[in-house]
C-alpha cells in the first residue's frame, strides 16, 4: 500500500499521515499506548487477498504491507507477518508489526516494531502481564506491555496483547548503555539444549539471532557466548566464579531464575524441556552477558511446583554450588514472596487484569478457550495468590541449605 499524497507530518514519535487540509493532530506517546490501565483499540488494513494468504501461510513469516490506526496516529505501508512458536494460529494470528521495512525510518510513538500477542496459550489471557510486573518490579526489566481489541478490515480479531519488542532501545532504556548487543534465543527442540559446552563458534549462531550489530562478524557476535559457555562447563576449581563471572553476571542470572521459580515458569531458563524464552544482552566494549525477560503466557500454571535446588542446567547448577549465589537465589525468592503478600498485591492485580479485560475477553470469538475456560483459569491463579507466597517462605530455609 502507498501513502496518498498530502501533508506528512514528521514528529518525534514517528510519522502520522493526515489528509491535506486537515489539522494537524495531537500526538501520542509510548507511555499512553502502554498504558497498564486502558485497553486500546488498534486497526489493521490489509489487502484481502494478502490477508488470505497470510492465514494460509502462517506458519511461514512472509511480510505483507498494511496500514496501522490507533487512536489519530495513521501509518502506511506498515509490515505484518505471523509469528510465535507454538501459538501461531491461522484463524487468530499472532502478528509482528515492523513500522519501517517498507517506509525507511517510520516509527509508531518512537517504536520500530511491536508484537501483537494472540494469547492463544494462556486460557487466564493476564499470566504474563503478571509476570512481567515480577521482573520490573524487582528491577530486572520487563518489556512494556498493555491490552488491546484488534480490527483487522473493520473485523474484531479478539483479545490481544501489545508487547514492547526486545531491541537496542529497549536495552538502553533497561541497562542505561548504548551500543549494547541484543540476541534473541531460538529454542531448539532437536537439542533441548541446557546450557552445555557446543564446542565450535558456529554452532552458537541457530541459538542466538542477533538483533542489533547485525552487521558483525559472526566471530564477533558468537565467540564471546561460545566462551561464556566453555567457561561454565569448564574445570571445578578455585576461579570457576572469576572466570565465568567475565562473561555473565551471575548475580542477575539467579535473581532472573529466583523470580521464574517463585511464578512457578514451566518454559523458561530451567525449562522442562530446555532453556527458552529469553534474550541475551552483551553490554557494550565487553564480553558480560545478562538476560533480557520474554514470553511469560506458561507462567502460575502450577501453585504446588517446586523451587529447584538441582537442575540439569549448567549454569544454574554450578552457580548453586556457591553460598553468595544460592542466597541471592534465596532471597529473590524471598522478595516475591513478600511483593506477592503485600497489601494482597498479587491477588488485587489479578483481580484488576481480569476485571480489565473481560468484556473484550468474553466477546473474543476467536480464543481457543470457552469463557469458562477463562474463569476457570483465572480461579486458579487467584488460589496461587492466596498460596504460593506462604509455601515458598517456609520452604526457604530448606532451599538455603541447598538440601
Amino acid at each position: 500500500m502507498r501513502a496518498p499524497t498530502g501533508v506528512i507530518l514528521a514528529s518525534a514519535i514517528g510519522l502520522v499521515f493526515v489528509l491535506a487540509g486537515a489539522a494537524p493532530a495531537a500526538a501520542q506517546t509510548a507511555a499512553e499506548l502502554f498504558d497498564p490501565s486502558v485497553i486500546q483499540e488498534l486497526r489493521l488494513s490489509v489487502n484481502s487477498r494478502d490477508l488470505r494468504t497470510l492465514r494460509e501461510q502462517y506458519l511461514e513469516n512472509t511480510y505483507y504491507a498494511a496500514d496501522l490506526t490507533w487512536r489519530n496516529v495513521k501509518l502506511r505501508n506498515v509490515a505484518i507477518r505471523s509469528r510465535g512458536q507454538g501459538s501461531r494460529s491461522s484463524s487468530k494470528l499472532g502478528l509482528r508489526v515492523d513500522m519501517s521495512r517498507y517506509t525507511t525510518g517510520q516509527t509508531f510513538v518512537g517504536l520500530s516494531a511491536i508484537v501483537l500477542d494472540n494469547l492463544w496459550q494462556d486460557a487466564s489471557m493476564i499470566r504474563e502481564r503478571l509476570a512481567f510486573s515480577f521482573f520490573d518490579r524487582l528491577g530486572l526489566g520487563a518489556p512494556r506491555e498493555s491490552y488491546c481489541r484488534l480490527f483487522i478490515n473493520n473485523e474484531y480479531q479478539g483479545l490481544y496483547t501489545i508487547t514492547e519488542e526486545i531491541d537496542g532501545p529497549f536495552a538502553q532504556r533497561a541497562t542505561g548503555e548504548t551500543g549494547g548487543t541484543v540476541f534473541e534465543f531460538h529454542y531448539s527442540s532437536a537439542l533441548q539444549w541446557r546450557g552445555e559446552d557446543l564446542g565450535a563458534v558456529e554452532r552458537y549462531k541457530p541459538l542466538f539471532e542477533a538483533r542489533t550489530h547485525v552487521l558483525d562478524a559472526d566471530t564477533t557476535l558468537y565467540t564471546p557466548i561460545q566462551q561464556l559457555f566453555r567457561e561454565v562447563n569448564g574445570p571445578d576449581d578455585a576461579v570457576w566464579l572469576e572466570r565465568v563471572s567475565q562473561y555473565i553476571d551471575l548475580t542477575q542470572f539467579m535473581t532472573y531464575v529466583g523470580i521464574e521459580q517463585f511464578i512457578a515458569e514451566n518454559d523458561g531458563i530451567l525449562g522442562f524441556a530446555g532453556m527458552n524464552n529469553f534474550y541475551l544482552y552483551r553490554s557494550p566494549g565487553t564480553a558480560r552477558h545478562r538476560l533480557f525477560v520474554w514470553d511469560k503466557d506458561q507462567s502460575f500454571l502450577f501453585v504446588d511446583s517446586p523451587i529447584a535446588i538441582t537442575d540439569p542446567n549448567a549454569v544454574f547448577s554450578r552457580a548453586m554450588a556457591y553460598p553468595e549465589l544460592r542466597e541471592t537465589y534465596v532471597q529473590t525468592l524471598e522478595a516475591c514472596a513478600r511483593l506477592a503478600q503485600t497489601d494482597d498485591w498479587l491477588a488485587l492485580e489479578i483481580d484488576r487484569l481480569a476485571g480489565l479485560v473481560f468484556d473484550a475477553a468474553r466477546a473474543d470469538t476467536r480464543k481457543p478457550f470457552s469463557n469458562d475456560d477463562v474463569d476457570q483459569a483465572v480461579a486458579s491463579l487467584r488460589e496461587f495468590a492466596a498460596r504460593r507466597p506462604q509455601q515458598v517462605l517456609n520452604d526457604l530455609p530448606r532451599i538455603r541449605k541447598g538440601s
